[in-house]
């Protein structure tokens, strides 16, 4: 499977208008002819005015045809027609991702998503670690057979954990959901105390397989499927 991860940058003020003409037009098209979601997503810290939204895709050259069929679709054009009118994108940004072996999501059977997490509000903790060149898989085996097990006892629910495949290489791109941002600093700082997590950071500190660490928390627009 392959997740193509979107990112679109809005000029300050018109990012909600897009997201009506996309939600209203855009996104039934696109569920019409394309991969499942796994989620769309506005920014609630990290850069603002940003919108994040994924699709997973068991065959990529279906995603292709899916698009070439998308392109002819009436409701598509129309999105595309409003879209452009609003003058609202700035910066887009495509990358395909593999998941990993522990990754919740490992096909499009697995979709449509299934909540675990208590309660009825969401936060998506959505991080990205850059790894130097040729370490990358040391640090995903400790975090496999030692952290994983820690962030399960007391994080969220596991959205999905996966790698770059096409764009910048050597990254981990993984996303935990809360309830709240309350709720994930409380659950993050009864993590800091398990002694699981001091064992995790000594097993994969001598690797030095870090290189950048960024976060962002998102929150689901009104017709994400995860929410």
């Amino acid at each position: 499977m392959l997740i193509e991860q979107r990112s679109y940058d809005f000029h300050p003020g018109r990012m909600d208008a897009w997201l009506e003409v996309y939600g209203r037009l855009g996104m039934p098209a696109s569920d019409r002819h394309m991969g499942p979601s796994l989620g769309c997503f506005t920014t609630v810290i990290g850069p603002v005015n940003r919108f994040v939204f994924l699709r997973g895709y068991d065959d990529i050259d279906a995603r292709d045809a899916g698009q070439a069929a998308r392109a002819k679709d009436p409701q598509w054009q129309e999105f595309r027609k409003e879209a452009g009118a609003l003058g609202a994108l700035k910066r887009q940004e495509s990358k395909f991702l593999r998941p990993t072996s522990f990754s919740p999501v490992q096909s499009e059977a697995d979709l449509p998503w299934k909540r675990t997490l208590p309660g009825a509000g969401m936060i998506v903790d959505h991080r990205t670690y850059d790894m130097h060149p040729g370490k990358g898989g040391a640090w995903l085996d400790a975090y496999r057979d030692v952290g994983l097990a820690v962030q399960r006892r007391h994080l969220g629910q596991l959205l999905m954990f996966a790698t770059t495949e096409v764009g910048p290489i050597n990254q981990a791109v993984f996303m935990w959901a809360y309830g709240s941002i309350g709720d994930r600093e409380r659950r993050r700082a009864g993590m800091e105390q398990d002694p699981g997590w001091a064992a995790f950071r000594l097993r994969h500190q001598p690797f030095l397989a870090l290189k950048q660490q960024t976060n962002q928390l998102l929150e689901p627009t009104l017709f994400s499927p995860v929410r």
